[in-house]
């Protein structure tokens, strides 16, 4: 089956089905499954093309713990976590694999070939080989020894895997990894105690688990996938946390089925059953092909034919006795006559591939049907001569009966007759009747004369017809005789059977063409044709049986490549067909049979000569190149692989006599297992030995125990179909699980363009209209806020979630509650407000038909609602509701009342005793001053209110403050400045400043447009670029970085880029730019300059608006200070505490919605307090950034250690410590938001900062001292110095200034401010610093990294002494504050910044008194250093001890705004 393409069809078709996973707010569920191969494919090669890297087994190891982690917590099943990888499968399934996997290794060996060719870097070793994801290799041991440690660490340490039971299912277990979840799945369901609404879900990428999870007819039940994107991709892969995720709803997948069906329901000879349908369904859709079964020729999903199989089944249905599809079984007969209906479709594509010119000679156009298709749009008919002349009979008579109104009351003797004496109508009786019935009349026949008469029928004439009614009986009666007149002729029935027959003909040989070019042989050929079609056939019920019942038979597979053409399939249907069951391959006789050559070193060295070696019985088995035939499909690897299929006795004959040579960790390998269970066992305490080096280390205290899993033995009989009894369908499913029918609506498939995806669809999509029950209610704004405002409502339809109603408003009207009062009130909109309300309200029409195919006709009341986000404790210890602070709006028709099964999680709760909320021996977190954030004990009693508790102090160490000193380092070196003053330092217009950060777009010479813009701001998308561009409630403010990026974009490209600057076309041509040049040459300019576009882009870093980071040489100087801190031995300390109040204590568990109430600055200190999750519990970090993910907050943590769900942030740390989460899963122990003092820490809190308020006071006053004395003597060495040596560094300064003012002219230098103001010899020095910092952000952008052609750079790096180095040791390649690399730095310095900046007002930098040490490690003794010495050469005045300067520089200075990095 099209993996991707039918995912993609069927939600485009009903495009409510998928939800997107936000938060929390998706249902729970009971059981959790995971196609581990999936995962495995996407942790080893998740970018399959990129052969230059290479991972670690570690790397690979931890990335795909991470993942299954991931998705454990991102659906938190209840009761159930099973985990399937891929053992041996059934023999139906290895042709596709051995074709697969010699695909796989053949462009692996191109890919490899073309980057050395490219001249690429290759690494050393040998790339991971996909095909290791294949039973039986060293890899899948390694793999299953390692998942069972990572499980019995999980269980071990984190809560959650404690409270659900683990199975896994190794690939030394046969059968693939849905199939084995399947099979789980029916022996749950055949055990009587088995609820009927368990809560299913799947993790898989196969289309296949679509159709095995209807097959379930379990109402509760969705599939989890990752968010698919179709078209361009990019080339970076998303972060486990930041990747989307979708559960695919099979409830809303019914209902929409249920739609599809519904205008056959009445026309079936049998009772309509729903569940058979779907059973039906399933079935049909085999033959747009799976993993074991090719297509049927021409039908392509990309190619129309799911609507094609869709509506000849149901046009089937309403022809059979029955259904199809008996609980696995197909009733051939039946199939039968589907197949006929499907046989049309293939008619329809042999008629559009063999139209020639003897096709219309031959006038072949008269029977085919399209020619019958044309001649209904026209309202044409084909007549033989003779009926013809029946017409020109009737046509007088019947005109004339017809120009007379009927009367009522007419006897049989005057009801018009019209008497045909002709013997022609014998042999044309049924058109005659056909003719007849289409005119209002109706055949008699006389006996006693054999003669044949038209009477009128006057009963289905309405005697009271009005004049208008009979009018329109009249103009209908002249259309059917016009339309009979202009008639195609044909002289006689002989004529019409010649060319039926030479139809038939050309259509046998039609067919006779494709089996010679497929098969090689000819469709006369009886005996071929029928084992070919019986083979079909064959699969047809194996596939179905695998669907339904589990496996019949190992050693069945189809042995043809393609499948027979669709008309003679019925060939096939005349068998009784029945398996054997056999046995599966050992898993070295799967390798074996799947793997190519290529590959040999994945399977055990006494079998890789059977591949290559001459003598070899079976070399034939491994070709080196295989054939590749598209066979109508788009995509390469839709191919088919014409490879030879595997001889099975062969094969086993070849291998036995190397077996008893196989090593015991071999034979181990190449034996069967058994699943495994897990569970938590707390009398248990071992060590358990890890299996892997690295970060991962051996379980000291192992709680988990294992055993073989034993599934019960059920009977085929026991097994249990179709939707069981008491299982709950509808508006009456379990909370949060979505359904259509929570409102009324009117259903209808058309083209409407929905935009699913990346791109409208092409194909119909079933269109909900939906009904306004209100608005039938008649009720208005007055009624609504009567019963609805301040109450419980639920939104977001279909994904329903409970809300508090705070506003409804229409066009003029607005009913409210405030946040202080509950009470409805009512006031006016004024016309801003009334504005915008139009605008939503359009917005909601146009979003809701566009994205989701639902109409809502017009929106005339818009409700706002406050989503409930999680229950939070009062002080009292009751459990209310919390609810968003930010306001949804929607639809007032898709508001929803009521529903039948509320979320169990958000039902409030009352207070309980402090025993039952605080039970003994239980652990919570300390929020007191004494150890704010660690472990506390809970021991017992003081009072009713009170606790005893035993405080863990893990360190007593204080925490470093390295991540704060690096963000004021950072704010201080990479500066914003206002759009304005970046526009007029440019030299550029405001508005072609907004247009060229942003999108800028430049017509080529074929008329594409290409954006030459440099995409650092997206306001549509509330998004900025890191390091680049921020926005502020007054607007847009630009860095220096992208000053710097604008300026070599000017200096690269003068003549475009002045060009661009004065277009006033919103989307100029290129020819339009250069109309004096020659196309080709004009044509030319543009890639060069999306080459250096795309060079200084590429590792861009797009952020939400209100994200944030520290710099990249700052995360690692963070990096490199935690690694020694965590590296040093620590002391721990115990405290036992009484009379303890509940408020200084918290639970985490129920505290998530409080935890996300906290602030966090970059550089705080964070420790990570839940004991279930990705991370250690008690495990510390420092925030490094901060970015939102939908309307979640997203904290970056650099932790103390390496963690195994850790990565490197982008290549911005060395080491995998760093992990975005959510706030409700941290504390902050810098800016304690949440402590609690008691009176004796109460005063110790004030006395300290008392003393560290006296300090502060006594360092300003120390260093307001040193630094007059510091100008002084600096103003009496200057003053000292050689006059002439004075006058030459002013005239090299003024040559300096003006060369600057050349280069940038109009720009930035040219500032009519003073610029001795901000440039000088040290300044530069200091500005090196800064550049090269900023530079770093990320790593997005270096200067010189891209040069066009006969383009240089000039070095400006400036040859100055090295004064003391940077604080925390900058990694190599980072210049020293003078602007000279640090040892061992062999880089490209990147052009640095020159210095000058825009006239805006500037702050000193932090003084203290470590400015006075020349070794201090702050990067402020450099910049205080620079512009002290400024002043004192310039005599400019001394900054007074508040910062503010006399004069015009002084009001300067008090202006200026603190900067921070982005």
């Amino acid at each position: 089956m099209g993996i991707p393409k039918f995912f993609r069809y069927i939600s485009e078709r009903w495009p409510l089905i998928l939800q997107l996973i936000e938060g929390n707010h998706i249902p729970e569920f009971d059981n959790l499954y995971l196609d581990m191969n999936s995962i495995l494919h996407t942790c080893t090669h998740g970018n399959s093309d990129d052969v230059t890297r290479r991972m670690s087994e570690e790397e690979v190891f931890a990335k795909i713990f991470a993942y299954i982690d991931h998705l454990f917590h991102t659906i938190k099943p209840k009761q159930i976590f099973y985990m399937a990888i891929d053992g041996v499968a059934p023999r139906a399934k290895m042709n596709q694999q051995r074709a697969r996997r010699f695909r796989t290794a053949m462009d692996a060996e191109k890919a490899l070939e073309k980057a050395i060719a490219n001249g690429d870097e290759i690494p050393k070793g040998e790339p991971f080989d996909s095909n290791a994801i294949t039973p039986g290799t060293e890899f899948m041991a390694k793999l299953t020894k390692h998942l069972q440690y990572f499980i019995h660490d999980k269980i071990t340490n984190d809560s959650k895997w404690r409270e659900v039971k683990i199975i896994f299912s190794g690939h030394e277990v046969p059968g693939e990894g849905e199939h084995k979840i399947m099979d789980f799945i029916r022996g749950l369901r055949a055990d009587d105690s088995f609820d009927p609404n368990t809560r299913h879900c799947i993790y898989g990428l196969d289309a296949d688990l679509i159709m095995l999870g209807l097959s379930v007819h379990a109402p509760h039940f969705a599939l989890l996938r990752e968010e698919v994107v179709f078209g361009r991709r990019s080339s970076t892969q998303a972060s486990l946390e930041n990747q989307n995720f979708y559960l695919l709803h099979l409830s809303l997948l019914r209902e929409y089925m249920q739609l599809e069906f519904e205008e056959i329901a009445d026309e079936l000879k049998f009772e309509y059953n729903f569940e058979r349908i779907l059973d039906d369904f399933i079935l049909v859709m085999f033959v747009i092909g799976n993993d074991f079964l090719p297509n049927l020729p021409d039908l392509h999903l990309n190619k129309g034919a799911f609507p094609v199989i869709l509506q000849t089944f149901k046009e089937a249905l309403q022809h059979l006795d029955g259904y199809i599809n008996d609980n696995g079984h197909i009733n051939l007969g039946r199939l039968k006559v589907w197949l006929q209906y499907l046989s049309q479709f293939e008619l329809m594509n042999f008629e559009r591939s063999d139209v020639d010119v003897d096709w219309f000679n031959q006038q072949l156009e008269n029977i085919s049907l399209e020619g019958e298709k044309q001649r209904a749009r026209t309202g044409k008919k084909i007549l033989l001569k003779q009926q013809k002349k029946i017409v020109g009979l009737v046509k007088p008579w019947i005109t004339k009966v017809m120009s007379q109104k009927c009367s009522p009351n007419l006897s049989e003797d005057d009801i018009p007759t019209l008497l045909i004496d002709d013997d022609r109508i014998k042999d044309n009786l049924d058109f005659l009747k056909e003719f007849a019935f289409q005119l209002g009349l109706f055949v008699t026949h006389s006996r006693s004369t054999d003669k044949y008469s038209l009477k009128l029928d006057v009963d289905a004439i309405n005697p009271h017809e009005t004049e208008q009614e009979c009018d329109e009986r009249q103009r209908s009666v002249r259309k059917t005789l016009k339309m009979y007149q202009q008639a195609v002729l044909v002289e006689d029935q002989e004529e019409l059977d010649t060319e039926k027959e030479t139809y038939n003909e050309r259509f046998v040989q039609w067919k006779d063409n494709y089996y010679r070019d497929k098969f090689g042989f000819s469709i006369n050929d009886s005996e071929k044709l029928a084992d070919l079609t019986g083979n079909y056939v064959e699969g047809l019920q194996w596939v179905l049986y695998y669907y339904y019942r589990g496996c019949a038979s190992w050693g069945w597979y189809y042995h043809y490549h393609y499948a027979p053409r669709i008309s003679d399939l019925e060939k096939g249907l005349d068998q009784l067909i029945e398996f054997e069951k056999g046995k599966p391959f050992t898993p070295f006789q799967q390798l074996m049979a799947v793997l190519p050559e290529r590959s040999k070193e994945l399977i055990p060295s006494v079998f890789r000569p059977l591949m290559y070696d001459e003598k070899s019985p079976i070399k034939d088995f491994y070709p080196r190149e295989v054939q590749l035939d598209k066979n109508g499909k788009t995509a390469d690897w839709e191919a088919v692989v014409l490879i030879s299929f595997v001889d099975q006795d062969r094969l086993i004959e070849a291998m036995e006599p190397y077996l008893p040579r196989l090593t015991p960790e071999e034979k181990s390998r190449n034996s069967r297992g058994s699943d495994l269970i897990f569970t938590y066992n707390p009398q248990v305490d071992e060590v358990y030995k890890c299996p892997l080096s690295g970060i991962f280390s051996d379980i000291e205290h192992n709680h988990c125990v294992e055993r073989e899993f034993v599934r019960p033995d059920f009977k085929q009989s026991q097994f249990r179909y179709g939707l069981l009894a008491k299982s709950k369908v509808g508006a009456d499913m379990l909370a949060g699980f979505p359904s259509l029918r929570t409102v009324t609506f009117t259903s209808e498939l058309l083209y409407n363009e929905t935009r699913v995806f990346q791109q409208p669809s092409k194909q119909q999509s079933m269109v909900l209209t939906i009904d306004d029950v209100y608005k039938a209610r008649d009720l208005g704004l007055d009624e609504l806020a009567e019963r609805y405002l301040g109450n419980v409502v639920y939104t977001r339809w279909p994904f329903l979630r409970e809300s508090k109603l705070v506003s409804i408003r229409d066009r003029s009207h607005a009913k409210e509650i405030s946040d202080k009062s509950s009470k409805p009130f009512s006031r006016q909109l004024n016309d801003s407000e009334k504005r915008e309300f139009s605008t939503l309200a359009a917005s909601m029409v146009r979003k809701y038909s566009s994205a989701k195919a639902t109409s809502l006709k017009e929106v005339t009341i818009i409700v706002a609602v406050l989503p409930v986000t999680d229950l939070i404790r009062t002080p009292q210890g009751a459990y209310v509701k919390a609810f968003a602070s930010e306001p949804e709006h929607y639809p007032l028709q898709l508001m929803v009342e009521e529903v039948a099964n509320v979320d169990e999680r958000y039902v409030e709760r009352e207070p309980v005793s402090i025993e039952e909320e605080f039970p003994e021996s239980s652990h919570v977190i300390f929020l007191g001053d004494y150890a704010y954030g660690e472990e506390a004990i809970i021991d017992g009693y003081s009072s009713d209110t009170r606790l005893k508790l035993t405080v863990h102090k893990k360190s007593r160490r204080s925490e470093p403050i390295i991540g704060k000193e690096r963000a004021a380092m950072d704010r201080s070196m990479v500066k914003y400045f206002p759009s304005f003053v970046v526009a007029k330092k440019l030299n550029l217009h405001p508005l072609f400043l907004s247009k060229i950060t942003s999108r800028f777009l430049v017509a080529n010479q074929s008329g594409k447009n290409i954006n030459v813009g440099v995409p650092i701001k997206f306001e549509g998308r509330h998004e900025k670029v890191l390091g680049y561009a921020r926005r502020n409630p007054k607007g847009w403010e630009y860095s220096t970085l992208a000053i710097q990026l604008l300026e070599e974009y000017k200096r690269l490209f003068p003549d475009f880029f002045k060009r661009l600057s004065a277009n006033r076309s919103n989307m100029p041509t290129i020819q339009e730019l250069f109309p004096e040049l020659p196309t080709q040459k004009a044509a030319d300019i543009l890639p060069n300059v999306t080459n250096w576009l795309k060079s200084v882009t590429e590792k861009f870093v797009t952020v939400s608006l209100e994200s944030d980071s520290l710099t990249k040489v700052s995360i690692q100087a963070v990096e490199d200070h935690v690694q020694k801190h965590s590296g040093h031995p620590d002391e721990t300390e115990r405290k036992q505490l009484a009379k303890v109040p509940c408020k200084a204590v918290l639970d985490p568990k129920k505290s998530f919605t409080l935890l996300r109430t906290q602030r966090f600055e970059l550089g705080d200190r964070v420790v990570y307090i839940q004991d279930s999750g990705k991370i250690p519990l008690f495990s510390k970090g420092t925030v490094v950034g901060y970015t939102t993910l939908g309307t979640n907050l997203s904290i970056q943590v650099l932790f103390d250690h390496e963690i195994v769900a850790g990565n490197n942030f982008g290549g911005r740390l060395r080491s995998n410590r760093g992990i975005g989460l959510d706030a409700s899963f941290l504390l902050n122990i810098t800016n304690r938001q949440f402590i609690y003092h008691s009176k004796a820490s109460k005063q110790t809190y004030k006395e300290r900062s008392a003393q560290q308020k006296a300090k502060s006071n006594l360092d300003k006053s120390g260093a307001r001292a040193a630094k007059k004395n510091r100008a002084h003597d600096l103003l009496n060495h200057i003053k000292k110095a050689d006059n002439t040596q004075t006058a030459k560094k002013d005239e090299k300064r003024e040559v300096l200034n003006s060369e600057d003012s050349r280069q940038t002219a109009g720009g930035i230098g040219s500032n009519p401010v003073d610029s001795s103001e901000f440039i000088h010899e040290t300044d530069q020095r200091t500005t090196s610093v800064a550049n090269n910092i900023y530079h770093s952000v990320l790593n997005q952008y270096v200067p010189s990294g891209y040069l066009p052609q006969n383009m240089q750079f000039q070095s400006e790096v400036a040859s100055v002494p090295a004064p003391s180095g940077l604080p925390y040791h900058l990694p190599p390649g980072i210049l020293h504050p003078a602007g000279i690399p640090l040892p061992g730095a062999d880089v490209q310095l990147p052009r640095p910044f020159n210095g000058q900046l825009p006239q805006i007002s500037h702050s000193q930098p932090p003084q203290s008194a470590a400015d006075n040490d020349a070794n201090s490690k702050n990067l402020n003794v450099v910049l205080n250093s620079a512009i002290e010495k400024r002043a004192s050469r310039n005599k400019k005045p001394e900054a007074t001890s508040n910062g503010k300067k006399n004069g015009r520089q002084g009001s300067r200075a008090t202006a200026q705004q603190k900067p921070r990095i982005d």
